[in-house]
């Protein structure tokens, strides 16, 4: 369980990763990139990660644009589970209550990440400085940080899957 993986199809290079950090919603967010940047994302299927102890289900935005296929990935979990409620440590009145999973970010490092922006294939730098000068100049985005892909592929614990609705 040791993969974050966005249907990156084959083994050629790896898509670019870039960190936002923004005082928007992730809708208001995607409405601002799509009209500053005159992308297309739409909403996708939420994805589901396990992160010990949680169960969490992040929001996923996808479009083609330019050529490109763009993802962009909501930190903050909508939603979290335990994968295993944590036992009751005494007999007391609400020894039976379970505790609420917590919303635990999927990226921890750098702090303040809101969202991931994947874009594949991978940005060569001069399309990366221009990418960012452009999100820059978007209202509420207040932080970039670029994203080596290999530090996402190997954060511990971390497995993506679509949700299955077929339970």
């Amino acid at each position: 369980m040791n993969r974050l993986v966005l249907d990156v199809v084959d083994d050629g290079p790896p898509p670019s990763v870039l960190g936002l950090s923004t005082s928007l919603s992730d809708i208001s967010l995607v409405f601002a990139l799509n009209a500053g940047l005159s992308w297309q994302l739409v909403r996708h299927e939420d994805w589901r990660c396990v992160q010990k102890p949680l169960y969490s289900t992040h929001a996923l935005y996808r479009g083609v644009c330019a050529g490109q296929d763009i993802s962009l990935l909501w930190n903050l979990p909508e939603s979290t589970d335990w994968i295993q409620a944590p036992a009751a440590t005494s007999a007391d009145l609400f020894s039976e209550e379970v505790a609420a999973a917590p919303k635990r970010v999927l990226v921890q490092k750098p702090k303040n990440l809101h969202a991931l922006l994947i874009v594949e294939p991978e940005l060569s730098p001069q399309e990366m400085v221009i990418l960012q000068r452009r999100i820059a100049s978007i209202p509420g985005v207040v932080g970039q940080n670029i994203l080596p892909w290999s530090t996402l592929r190997e954060r511990e614990n971390f497995l993506f899957e679509p949700l299955n609705t077929e339970v």
